[in-house]
Formats: C-alpha cells, sequence, structure tokens
C-alpha cells in the first residue's frame, strides 16, 4: 500500500476552480485521479471530508488530500457474526481490513462493509485493532450498547494470540507507549523520543500445544493487554526483541500478513449485565491440511 498526502491553504487566486482542478494543480495528479480520490473520501475541506468535485473552495481554507493507489474497489466479503442481540453486534474482523476511514477512503473498512450489508442501521465501534490484526470487535447498535466505560475502567479483558520468531518466555512489559517523533509513516514505541508516552502494560506467555492445536507450527504467544495503546502487543514484543511475523513496522520475520489475532474479549453486556465471553478462532492461521 502507498499513500500519498498533501496539506495546503487556498490561495485567493485559486478560488474559482473546482475542486478537481484545484487538488490536480496543487498535487500533480490527473483531475480524473482527483475525481477518484473526491468518491472514495480521500479529500478533506477544513478537516470534514467532501465528494462534490464542483465544488469551490473560498481563500484560506485548509484542503488535505490523501492517494492509496492500491485501494481498488472496495471489498465485499461475508462477514462471520460472532453475537448479536437488539443492543450489540460482535463479529470477526479479517486481517488486512482497516476498522473504520482511513485517510484516503471511508469506503474500504470493516464499517463500511458492514453499512452496506446492513443499510440503515446503526453501528457504532467500540473499540478497535490494528488494519492487519484480525479477531473479535465489538459494535454498538443503539446507544445503550455503548461500552465506552468498561473499556476505560479496564474491566474488559483482553486475549491475542501472535506468533513469533523465537521461542518467548513468560514475560510483562509495563512500559508507556507512545508515537515516535519524526517517524514516517507513524510508528510507536516504549522506549526513545516518544510524544504522548501513556502507562501500558502486557503480559505475555508461550501458547499451549491445546491452544495452538491446528496451526501453522511455529512460535505462539498469548498476550493479555491491561491497557488499549496503539499498536501496544506490537510494541511490546519488539522491546522483547520478538517481533510479530510480519510487522515490517517493528523489525518482525518477512510475511504476507500480520500474524496477530484478536482471540478472545470477554465482557458485562451493557443492559443485561450478563458476561459475554467471545471467542474468535484464528482460521487464518490454520496450517494448510486443517483448513476447510
Amino acid at each position: 500500500m502507498t499513500t500519498q498526502t498533501w496539506k495546503f491553504t487556498v490561495e485567493p487566486a485559486e478560488e474559482y476552480l473546482r475542486l478537481d482542478q484545484l487538488i490536480a494543480a496543487r498535487t500533480g495528479l490527473s483531475r480524473r485521479t482527483a475525481r477518484a480520490v473526491l468518491a472514495t473520501g480521500g479529500v478533506q475541506v477544513d478537516r470534514k471530508r467532501v465528494r462534490v468535485a464542483g465544488r469551490t473552495v473560498k481563500a484560506g481554507t485548509e484542503v488535505r488530500v490523501a492517494h492509496d493507489d492500491a485501494l481498488g474497489q472496495p471489498q465485499d466479503l461475508p462477514v462471520p457474526v460472532l453475537f448479536e442481540d437488539d443492543w450489540l453486534l460482535v463479529v470477526d474482523k479479517p486481517g488486512g481490513l482497516a476498522c473504520q476511514g482511513t485517510q484516503a477512503s471511508d469506503r474500504h473498512d470493516l464499517t463500511a462493509l458492514l453499512q452496506r450489508q446492513r443499510p440503515g442501521q446503526m453501528l457504532a465501534l467500540q473499540h478497535r485493532l490494528d488494519q492487519g490484526t484480525s479477531g473479535v470487535i465489538v459494535f454498538a447498535k443503539q446507544a445503550a450498547g455503548h461500552l465506552g466505560g468498561q473499556f476505560q475502567a479496564r474491566t474488559v479483558a483482553k486475549t491475542y494470540l501472535a506468533r513469533v520468531s523465537r521461542p518467548q518466555a513468560a514475560a510483562t512489559v509495563d512500559l508507556p507507549v507512545g508515537r515516535l517523533r519524526g517517524s514516517r509513516p507513524t510508528r510507536y514505541g516504549c522506549e526513545g523520543d516518544l510524544a504522548d508516552p501513556r502507562p501500558a502494560r502486557t503480559d505475555f506467555r508461550p501458547a499451549t500445544a491445546e491452544e495452538t492445536a491446528g496451526l501453522v507450527p511455529g512460535h505462539w504467544v498469548v498476550a493479555e493487554p491491561h491497557t488499549g495503546r496503539t499498536h501496544q502487543i506490537r510494541v511490546h514484543l519488539a522491546h522483547l526483541g520478538n517481533p510479530v511475523v510480519g510487522d515490517h513496522y517493528y523489525g518482525g520475520e518477512p510475511s504476507g500478513q500480520l500474524w496477530l489475532h484478536a482471540w478472545k474479549l470477554v465482557l458485562e453486556h451493557p443492559v443485561t449485565g450478563a458476561t459475554l465471553a467471545l471467542t474468535a478462532a484464528p482460521e487464518r492461521f490454520l496450517a494448510p491440511a486443517e483448513r476447510p
């Protein structure tokens, strides 16, 4: 995936230009490509997505453009439902699919996909997974289904499964995670020159033979994060010198996919109070002979 981004302020002499003309002039993209970027949601005017190619913009207005030349058409694929009632929808997110809109598009993500499949249904994302991560993810179908308080109070139990390149002993990493200043694309770390580092703790242990039965052979680790920082598990494993396989951001062994899966989630139902133990089997990591 190659994403190009631009940010500029409209000059007085540019007020008369159509937005597709303005984008082409400022970015070097063709007008046809500029219209395609508008259509996918890759243009923001004063931080609001716009799609109208013929719109003009006042001088002094900030315009942001993001173009991903690898997007193609929005995916249409089945998404396994793990649990659903009047208040919640829990699904097994495919690896490689963003949870919500990115800079370059608000049509190539899980939320957009589900909204196309469920027109008119309210779907409010309750937490996030990295684009390359698969597994359990929760949406609220109405206001009473929101789980923000539980995530903030850290009462939701999260369990992940990761494949690494060498054996990993049980360990706890209790180090703040923050954005690495100057990194492009943006990366995070638990040491070095960090912007806004926040407390983060993850417990790791080797996965048992029973837990990994049928999976591709390798070194498997169970991770239990007690906080929810961006890239937390990936950063903490990299700190241990054992990054996730396929994690090119943090030095992982090369692979065509990120070997990280949100395996289990335990939470209290926001309406009924019942304990929900949600599990997504790591089917994309099954050995070829075990696949259906």
